[in-house]
């Protein structure tokens, strides 16, 4: 019964009095002004004042009757979240959350990797943990030869270059230039190479350092395989198992002659070739016998002296047309000569 004091009470005494007197209630009475402010039921003064939460919004008003002391509250009482993440001012440690972001406790956007970089903005959302990552949230790639740095044994791999799981460049000929940027990729072991990948030419004659047996050739002089000048080319067209040379050549072995004897220096190689006819051996065998038929002439019949001159028999190797045709192998059966010396001087 104590209850049944202050407002209620006065309201009731407003009450009979109105009705002991025919008055009609105003519309600012207490009871009036009790539901304009949403009071549903009777309470005490007491009551009336009471804030258990102190967040200066009285509990008969408070929605969210337990909130922290200190806590910024809207008018019901209840805990602001001005970014409307979920999480209130008081706990949110990034309170301007962008509309629509995933947050966690703390109020702050979801790294679920934990990169540093929030999952609405990871285009890598699932980076390895220590991963090094850019602004994208992706892991970084200096060299791009899609191998993360964090994994990458040769971060510093060419544009280009083809890798190994380490993210280093094969480099299957050992030549120092990566596959994928070597245009020569089967280049023979020890070979010098250039920058890309091919064995060094140094005097650009078409045969290679590493097997120029002439290294400083003048240019535009023609060279053999080993890169030596070639002094005289001869074409005969010998008999089956034939070595004799034909007089009709004689006229192209008198210029030679005549540019040994103008150029005492010049020592040379005669070289001697077959078609594919015949076994391996004996064809090497047939190839010496020409190269010598040639030197003899040149010792004994225009005093040659035969210090200056040496011979090699190549047998079938390199071919300078086709053995399937007759006229094939007539151009492989043939007589060279080469400047030994590198120094060439031809008459005219």
């Amino acid at each position: 019964m104590k209850k049944l004091v202050g407002i209620g009470i006065i309201t009731s005494i407003i009450l009979v009095g109105c009705a002991s007197n025919n008055i009609t209630p105003q519309s600012n009475s207490v009871t009036e002004l009790m539901k304009k402010d949403g009071i549903t039921k009777v309470v005490g003064w007491e009551d009336y004042k009471k804030d258990s939460d102190h967040d200066k919004v009285p509990d008969y008003k408070d929605k969210c009757p337990n909130t922290p002391l200190n806590a910024p509250v809207d008018k019901n009482g209840c805990p602001l979240d001005s970014d409307k993440d979920g999480v209130p001012n008081y706990l949110d440690q990034c309170p301007n959350t962008p509309a629509g972001i995933k947050v966690d406790k703390t109020g702050c956007a979801v790294d679920s990797d934990k990169d540093g970089v929030a999952d609405d903005k990871d285009k890598c959302p699932n980076t390895p943990a220590g991963v090094e990552v850019d602004k994208y949230g992706c892991g970084i790639d200096k060299d791009k030869d899609a191998v993360l740095d964090a994994y990458d044994k040769c971060p510093n791999t060419p544009l280009g270059a083809i890798i190994d799981k380490n993210g280093c460049a094969i480099d299957s000929d050992k030549d120092g230039v990566p596959n994928g940027l070597d245009k020569c990729p089967d280049t023979p072991a020890g070979v010098v190479v250039d920058k890309k990948g091919c064995p060094l030419d140094s005097d650009g004659d078409g045969v290679v350092d590493a097997i120029d047996k002439c290294p400083n050739t003048p240019k535009d002089v023609k060279v053999n395989f080993q890169g030596c000048p070639v002094i005289a080319e001869y074409r005969f067209n010998f008999a089956f198992n034939s070595y004799k040379i034909d007089k009709k050549y004689y006229p192209q072995i008198k210029k030679l002659v005549r540019t040994l004897k103008n150029n005492k220096a010049i020592k040379i190689e005669i070289q001697g070739y077959t078609d594919s006819k015949g076994s391996y051996l004996y064809n090497k065998e047939l190839s010496l016998k020409r190269a010598n038929a040639l030197r003899e002439l040149l010792i004994k019949k225009y005093h040659i002296s035969p210090n200056r001159i040496s011979i090699m028999g190549f047998g079938e190797d390199y071919p300078v047309a086709s053995n399937k045709t007759a006229k094939g192998r007539a151009k492989n059966r043939r007589i060279i000569v080469i400047d030994k010396t590198n120094f060439i001087k031809l008459d005219k």
